[in-house]
């Protein structure tokens, strides 16, 4: 339902394009509370091996859904001096973000997780640079574009490791199995390798620069979308890979 919002944005007259977008995504919204039913108290609720809804991530699926209209409606008196094209765009990308949400809340396997986590970059890149109202918009985009790759580049090697490893990335499987005992330094460089872009996405301390740069140049949009979901993604993804990683604290227990 969320791709048909699409031909509603520059299919729709002119007249009549916030008004269609917010109620077909305020009915998107409205359908979404179903998942809350449908997700079990003590595991997965799947339709096919690669998306699912569990506890976890329900309650962040349908945030996700209810922010587009409250975006849309935020960013109508803003928007409506500029060219219509430039209008149609940007409710564009504001689909397109959620769809990527969507997708990686939803997603069972953990590469697939991970490139929806970076796709989500690229509308909220051109939402700050394109739509930003101050002047150092473009240095907030650049903050935001490298610390996020730099912090994403370990976690993918790590991934692949994984999968070389085990032989598959998927939730549904990787939570059974013997989760890494740090031993060795090697292990501990993978296991910080593995959190360390949810850290900079959540931000912690240090890595966080990015984040006021972002905050203040963006749009009303992207400062909703920003702190509403995109730093709780960081905790979520933290969440997925804990059940596979020992923590830290636990290497005194092994000998």
């Amino acid at each position: 339902p969320t791709l048909m919002l699409f031909p509603t944005i520059w299919l729709s007259p002119t007249k009549w394009l916030w008004t269609t977008s917010i109620a077909q995504s305020l009915i998107i919204a409205l359908a979404s509370l179903s998942w809350l039913k449908w997700s079990s108290e003590t595991g997965w609720s799947s339709s096919n091996l690669y998306l699912a809804t569990d506890p976890l991530s329900t309650p962040l699926l349908v945030l996700t859904c209810w922010l587009l209209p409250l975006m849309i409606l935020a960013s109508q008196n803003h928007l409506s001096p500029e060219p219509l094209n430039r209008q149609r765009a940007y409710i564009s990308l504001l689909v397109s973000l959620q769809t990527f949400l969507l997708l990686a809340f939803g997603a069972t396997e953990i590469i697939m997780f991970y490139i929806m986590f970076e796709a989500t970059l690229l509308p909220t890149l051109i939402i700050i640079t394109r739509w930003g109202n101050q002047t150092e918009r473009l240095n907030a985009g650049t903050y935001f574009l490298f610390y996020t790759l730099a912090g994403s580049l370990p976690l993918l090697v790590a991934l692949l490791l994984m999968q070389n490893d085990n032989g598959t990335l998927s939730m549904f499987t990787l939570q059974y199995t013997q989760p890494l005992h740090l031993m060795t330094w090697g292990d501990k460089l993978w296991w910080a390798a593995c959190l360390l872009a949810f850290l900079v996405k959540m931000p912690l301390y240090g890595v966080h620069l990015w984040l006021p740069k972002a905050h203040v140049e963006a749009p009303i949009a992207g400062s909703m979308i920003l702190a509403a979901v995109l730093l709780k993604l960081g905790g979520y993804g933290m969440m997925r890979m804990m059940v596979m990683l020992d923590p830290l604290t636990k290497e005194l227990a092994y000998p």
